[in-house]
Formats: C-alpha cells, sequence, structure tokens
C-alpha cells in the first residue's frame, strides 16, 4: 500500500525536528545552537513536503532560497517566506560545526529561529 499524502511524511518528521528545536532551549541547559539547526531543519522539510505533494522534484540541498523559489513557481504568495528563509538558511551548516569567524546563536535567535520555522509550517499547511 502507498501513501495518498506522502508529503505527511515529510510534514511529521518537520514537526520532530520543531519539538526538538524547543525542546532544545530548555531550562536546565539551553543549546541555542541545536535549536537552530533544528528549526532550519523544520522549515527545509516542510518547503520539501509542498513539492513532494505538487510532484515538483528538486535537489537534496539546504538552501531555503532554492526551495523557495520553486514554491514561489507554484505559488507567488511563498514570495512572503524569503525573509524568513534567508534567516534560517544560515543554521543549515554553521551551527553543526563550531563557529571560526560567526558568533554561535543565543537564546534570543533561537527563540527567533523557532518563530520564523513555525511561520513556514503555518503557511505550507494553509496552502
Amino acid at each position: 500500500m502507498t501513501d495518498a499524502r506522502p508529503e505527511l511524511a515529510w510534514f511529521a518528521k518537520a514537526d520532530g525536528d520543531l519539538e526538538v528545536a524547543r525542546r532544545a532551549l530548555g531550562p536546565d541547559r539551553p543549546f541555542p545552537d541545536i535549536a537552530c539547526f533544528h528549526a532550519q531543519q523544520c522549515a527545509e522539510k516542510y518547503l520539501k513536503g509542498y513539492l513532494v505533494a505538487h510532484d515538483v522534484p528538486f535537489r537534496f540541498v539546504h538552501d531555503l532560497g532554492y526551495l523557495i523559489n520553486l514554491c514561489t513557481g507554484l505559488d507567488p504568495a511563498f514570495e512572503d517566506l524569503r525573509s524568513a528563509a534567508k534567516s534560517l538558511n544560515v543554521y543549515s551548516a554553521t551551527s553543526r560545526y563550531p563557529a571560526e569567524t560567526d558568533p554561535e546563536p543565543d537564546i534570543p535567535a533561537a527563540q527567533e529561529a523557532i518563530r520564523r520555522a513555525q511561520q513556514i509550517a503555518d503557511f505550507v499547511l494553509q496552502t
């Protein structure tokens, strides 16, 4: 049996990333860099899920700008998410490795990343 809505698997993974991002900011020992990474992953998976739902092929890259471009081709309203995507895009790799030049994200940056990821998720689910 095949899943009639394969995007739902993408969305479920994305929701897991968002939950991990929130938990990473727990009161005992927050990890803002991990929160930022998972917020980016949430946005990426929601955008890819949207593309899967519309049978649009995409390269398996972490570039949210590229994914927004593809989504905008289907619905120009995705352009409204470009700023959110751009702000999250930096966390696709930088938060996975020790920072050499850029400072590590702090808790307010992680909270903003989570807010932006939620914005993208909400938009995709309403589209």
